[in-house]
């Protein structure tokens, strides 16, 4: 005879299998119909979206706009640099860089969700220690999360494993915050600088915010090369320390 305990076991995990079902197919959904929207517009999927930011950029609930796109990313599987660009290219700088940390945030909150419904607390344990960055995460979450920002790794690649990991959210939180800030205001502040139609090869450029865009951009890249090269080293000592135990 199953006991209360193990009744609610069960239906806990029915109820994680139906959620899961649901996420997948919300997230199916939403990206057939991004897809056909832009086959029916004849477009490519960068242009179709190019298109929807010109169109919100007119419009005067444009930052709204803009914070729903940052929603959908991660199940439209678009890059976070295209959204930040937006943001500063349809608001300007400040408002793009406020927009964008907010946008940001909500987005990886979105991918660590999808992540962490995904997942479970036996798969997060089974996963193996070989796997890089999922050895990173466990051993120090907060500077792996950041690391993953310095580092211009697809957003999704951070936020799904360390939400399928369980990272304590306000960790994950701090380190999106913190990893991503030097690359978002780059992106922001170079959205910004660009006049006229975003599909146009005869773009105009505001060139006093384009060069601080630029200075972060190269900032940006020194950190993530010097923590890929003490990752790298962190690993082949731990190599060298395993191989030596064995």
């Amino acid at each position: 005879m199953p006991t209360p305990d193990t009744t609610i076991g069960e239906r806990s995990r029915r109820t994680r299998g139906v959620l899961r079902a649901t996420a997948i197919g919300v997230w199916a959904v939403v990206l057939v119909a991004f897809w056909y929207g832009a086959r029916q517009a004849d477009l490519g999927p960068l242009d179709y979206l190019l298109v929807g930011i010109e169109q919100v950029a007119a419009h005067p609930w444009a930052a709204a706009w803009v914070l729903v796109l940052y929603l959908a990313r991660p199940v439209l599987l678009v890059p976070i640099t295209i959204v930040n660009l937006a943001s500063g290219f349809v608001l300007g700088v400040f408002p793009g860089v406020v927009l964008a940390l907010a946008g940001t945030l909500a987005s990886a909150s979105v991918g660590y969700g999808i992540g962490r419904l995904l997942g479970s607390p036996r798969l997060a344990k089974a996963l193996p220690e070989r796997w890089s960055f999922l050895g990173m995460l466990r051993r120090n979450a907060f500077a792996s999360v950041a690391a993953g920002g310095l580092m211009y790794l697809h957003a999704d690649a951070v936020n799904l494993p360390a939400g399928l990991m369980r990272i304590r959210f306000p960790i994950f939180l701090a380190g999106i915050a913190v990893g991503n800030a030097l690359t978002m205001t780059s992106a922001v502040l170079a959205g910004a600088s660009v006049e006229g139609n975003l599909r146009d090869t005869t773009l105009s450029v505001d060139v006093m915010t384009l060069v601080p865009a630029l200075g972060l951009f190269v900032l940006s890249l020194t950190l993530a090369s010097w923590l890929r090269r003490r990752h790298a080293r962190e690993r082949d000592r731990a190599t060298a320390t395993a191989h030596t135990r064995g």
